[in-house]
Parts: structure tokens; sequence; C-alpha cells
């Protein structure tokens, strides 16, 4: 069986078609998404939002005065600072900060010491081959020979 000559190249119309119709497609959404960005609903719906929201940022920076303004809060608030300055003087919280600064302090001296043994080793000569002599042996106890 012959084959005609014209079905062994692919066809050329339908890809071209296709991006077409992408590109219509693509066209056709913008279009669409401005139309409705652009419409009096959109409008009015932005006009809204905005209005509600700023309408809320005032309600809130009036709940703040009226809280600010309250004297129960106020007075709460003094206790509350009288009560962490009182904390800061009593006894037992100068106890604490004391130890703690030494604790720290002893903590710092030991890491200082450490970082200089561990410079120390670094710059130390390797030690020599040779087995270590010792001194004359010294008996402590006296009485056993």
């Amino acid at each position: 069986m012959s084959q005609p000559e014209d079905q062994h190249q692919p066809p050329q119309q339908p890809q071209s078609d296709l991006a077409n119709e992408l590109r219509e497609l693509g066209h056709q959404i913008e279009q669409t998404i401005r139309s409705a960005l652009e419409s009096d609903r959109a409008r009015q719906l932005q006009s809204d939002i905005s209005a509600g929201l700023r309408e809320i940022g005032a309600q809130l920076q009036n709940a703040m005065k009226a809280i600010q303004e309250n004297p129960q809060v106020k007075e709460l608030v003094q206790r509350g600072e009288q009560a962490v300055s009182q904390a800061q003087q009593s006894k037992v919280a100068q106890d604490f900060q004391e130890t703690l600064a030494r604790g720290v302090a002893m903590l710092n001296e030991q890491l200082a010491g450490f970082v200089n043994r561990i410079r120390a080793g670094e710059q130390a000569p390797p030690p020599p081959d040779e087995s270590a002599t010792t001194g004359e042996t010294t008996r402590l106890d006296p009485d056993e020979k």
C-alpha cells in the first residue's frame, strides 16, 4: 500500500491555530480582569472597604485613648511599676544578682584560663623523645626500711 506524500509532513495549521487561540484566550482574560477592576461595582467595593478600614482605625484609636485615660488602668500601671521597683530593691533580689554576678565572673575566669592553656599548648614545642629522668627517691616513713 502506498501512502500519499503529504502524510509524512507534520501538519502546520493546527499548531498555529492553537498558538493563536491561546494568545486570544490570554487577551480575553486580560480584558475581563481589566473590565472587572475598572467597573463601577469594583470601585464601589474599594471605596466601601477603605471607609470600613478607616472606621475601624478610628474606633481602635478611641478605644486606646479611653483605656489610657481610665483611672483603673492608670492605677494598675502604677501598681505594676511599684511592684517591679520593689522587686528590684528587695534584699533577696540583690543577693541573687550578686551571687549570679560572682558565678558568672568565676566562669569567665575559668574560661580564660582554659583558653590560655589551649593557646600555650599550641605554642609549646613538642616534648623530647627521651624518657623522663627522676631524682633521688625519698622515703616518707622513716621507721620502715
